[in-house]
């Protein structure tokens, strides 16, 4: 995870009826959400401004359920955290 990036987590829920959640640092809940999917449409949601606020790239991370955590690129005005400048018509990128 790079210092130089806003971050923001999605820890893995274990029950099917969530909440999942959107947190940016270990003390600061952004919400719950009843799913997954729901969480990381918030988490897209909010980079855009987070971005432009703090000047850098945001990185999205999403825990899995095995514990590890998967870096989820979401595109913001053309830069990816991390990456060079997407192919036209690319929105986002899993890893």
């Amino acid at each position: 995870m790079a210092s130089s990036s806003a971050q923001l987590f999605i820890p893995y829920s274990e029950s099917t009826q969530g909440p999942w959640i959107v947190r940016r640092a270990a003390s600061l809940l952004l919400g719950p959400y009843d799913s997954q999917a729901a969480a990381l449409g918030a988490a897209e949601a909010i980079a855009p401004g987070l971005s432009a606020e703090l000047g850098r790239p945001v990185e999205i991370h999403i825990q899995q359920a095995d514990g590890t955590w998967t870096e989820h690129n979401y595109v913001v005005a053309g830069l990816v955290a991390g990456a060079g400048t997407p192919p036209a018509g690319m929105n986002r990128r899993h890893a």
